[in-house]
């Protein structure tokens, strides 16, 4: 971080700031409610009997059309040249796609709710691939620590948000559903007349699929300080998903909890790590643009996430499992916050490739939400017993959490 770097790139206005936290904020609720609560609520209205079967394909499905939409969305972001943006446009139409597909899962069967769920994914990965790659083409680097930090902080409070318009409009499908998508498009269009977009590259190659797939052929040791935060990423949110996938049988089988105490267990602490979450997102951000530090703030949070999920794993009392939580809250904040920023300065190509490298990187986050379901059952299971054992499940993604703590070391061009 040069003072030469530095005086590359203006500061962003706070006006683009404050415009990019509201959209990333609405985007934050219409992107992760509909999973974790109001699809479940679809699903168990159209089909009771088979309800988490159906489940289970719609989001698989889903999860799949994720990893390949972000990426591939921002490879398109980048090599666009409209008048209206590069950026811009993609934010506007995938709001668009992702609220036409939320309106098919609201009235849909089956079938229908599943393609729904597919345009949403692929409408709001790319809004999340072209905001996103705004920190890199609208920040200079000492400054995106506390914007990634302010960015951090919209996801609990989107979550928050969108379970409180849910219970508002609890009993109407259709708004329980769209209010979130209309919300992000205003959103959107306030961002689209905060900032200019950077002028595309003159010099890209033309497109052709095998242009496309030259393009996203990588070479590991040819970008080394990328592949290593991708691992870093890839094994935190492996860790992350081990514990968000199996919170609530944890809560049943280990603690006690019926199904019907589970929900509001769940909104207690949520409650109380969501606010650590924010307060560190936005404190840590900051002080790693006022330290010239990221990597740091990176390693001892997964560390610490890695602590929390011990605590839990071996905690026998709701208080436990709360202080476990607590520790996993705080520390997702950080890392959360810092890693964004750290992702921006090891891009292979920050001018011709900034989106689809975010995208890339985003496969880091989504890919473990597939494969966490997967790889648990090796550890619930072990030895062959016919209980799940948490212990091991926990300890299994304390250890991810410190590979990911590991994987930050040998990064070099940021300190």
């Amino acid at each position: 971080m040069s003072s030469q770097t530095i005086q590359e790139q203006p500061k962003g206005s706070w006006l683009l700031i404050f415009a990019i936290i509201l959209a990333y904020w609405a985007l934050s609720m219409a992107l992760l409610v509909p999973p974790m609560m109001t699809i479940a609520l679809r699903v168990a209205e159209i089909a009771p009997d088979s309800k988490e079967r159906v489940l289970g394909l719609l989001l698989g499905v889903g999860s799949v059309v994720a990893i390949f939409a972000n990426p591939v969305a921002g490879y398109f972001s980048d090599r666009s040249k409209f008048k209206f943006g590069k950026r811009k446009v993609w934010m506007v139409s995938g709001t668009l796609v992702g609220l036409v597909g939320l309106w098919l899962i609201a009235i849909g069967d089956v079938p229908v709710m599943i393609l729904g769920w597919c345009l949403t994914q692929l409408g709001l990965n790319a809004v999340a691939a072209a905001l996103m790659a705004l920190l890199p083409d609208q920040f200079p680097k000492h400054q995106r620590g506390f914007v990634s930090g302010a960015i951090g902080m919209c996801i609990p409070a989107g979550m928050i948000s969108g379970f409180a318009i849910v219970n508002q409009f609890a009993g109407n499908t259709l708004l329980m559903f769209m209010v979130q998508p209309v919300v992000l498009l205003v959103t959107v269009l306030i961002l689209c007349f905060s900032y200019k977009d950077k002028a595309p590259d003159e010099n890209i190659e033309p497109f052709s699929f095998k242009q496309m797939l030259k393009d996203f052929y990588f070479n590991p040791a040819a970008a080394p300080d990328f592949s290593w935060a991708f691992l870093s990423r890839f094994m935190f949110f492996l860790a992350l998903a081990t514990f968000f996938g199996y919170q609530v049988y944890f809560l049943m089988d280990r603690l006690g909890y019926t199904a019907a105490e589970v929900p509001g267990i769940m909104v207690k602490v949520n409650l109380i790590t969501s606010t650590l979450q924010i307060l560190s997102s936005f404190l840590s951000g900051w002080l790693s643009d006022v330290l010239r530090k990221r990597k740091i703030f990176i390693w001892m949070s997964a560390v610490l996430y890695g602590v929390g999920l011990l605590i839990v794993g071996y905690a026998d009392s709701y208080n436990m499992f709360l202080i476990g939580a607590s520790v996993m809250g705080m520390s997702f904040g950080v890392y959360f916050a810092v890693d964004i920023a750290l992702v921006t300065e090891v891009l292979p190509n920050e001018e011709k490739s900034a989106a689809k490298d975010m995208g890339v990187m985003n496969v880091a986050g989504t890919l473990p939400q597939t494969l966490a379901p997967a790889v648990a059952p090796l550890f619930l299971f072990i030895g062959g017993q016919t209980t799940p054992n948490y212990n091991f499940l926990f300890i299994a993604a304390a250890v991810y959490s410190v590979f990911g703590a590991l994987a930050i070391i040998p990064i070099k061009r940021v300190a």
